[in-house]
């Protein structure tokens, strides 16, 4: 009698755990940058109440994390692509009156409809992850172009425009020549001067 009662417990608690969702990683299906929003795929599969495994729904209109602050457009976004990786959170209140103002009617807790995505997750290491860290430092890579910044130094590779002033408090260096010292040979009139070189 004790034991029947003691597996009905078990069986009914994991009957509620299996409802509830917290954390798991996916795969973007589509994005849309406008909305900020994605459609996402849930890896693996899950177990219903009476044993049977399932894949999980595709979720959609679900909102990216970027490291973003809105109030002061200061942040950092990167391109969002079908078939990356990420983490998908499940939050523990509906997302509705967050994301319109609109109050809920049947508000969730711990439900796949409230999931928040952070594009990113990579199942195996990368170039620029071993590069940061061996140099304690930070690694933002592009195609062939990448900034690594460690140590108080900035190292750029690649081609680099500007738009706007530039402006320089210290020794400018371009090739080995030093722009703030720098002098050209002098030319007599009608001439070309000569190519600037060091003191």
């Amino acid at each position: 009698m004790y034991q029947e009662f003691a597996q009905s417990v078990e069986n009914m608690a994991k009957s509620v755990m299996n409802d509830i969702h917290t954390a798991l990683p996916g795969k973007i299906m589509s994005f849309s940058p406008e909305k900020g929003t994605a459609v996402v795929k849930p890896a693996g599969k899950y177990l219903t109440s009476d044993g049977v495994s399932l894949e999980y729904p595709v979720i959609s209109g679900a909102p990216l994390m970027f490291p973003y602050c809105r109030t002061a457009s200061v942040g950092l976004t990167f391109p969002v692509k079908t078939g990356d990786d990420c983490l998908i959170i499940v939050s523990e209140t509906d997302l509705d009156e967050w994301l319109s103002g609109a109050e809920s009617e049947a508000p969730l807790r711990y439900d796949l409809t409230s999931a928040i995505v952070i594009p990113g997750l990579m199942p195996v290491g990368n170039a620029a992850m071993a590069k940061a860290n061996a140099r304690d430092a930070v690694v933002i890579i592009s195609g062939a172009a990448e900034i690594v910044i460690a140590n108080g130094k900035i190292d750029i590779k690649g081609d680099v425009t500007f738009d706007g002033n530039v402006s320089v408090n210290g020794i400018l260096t371009v090739g080995n020549i030093n722009l703030n010292t720098h002098r050209h040979i002098s030319a007599m009139p009608g001439q070309k001067s000569g190519k600037p070189q060091n003191e």
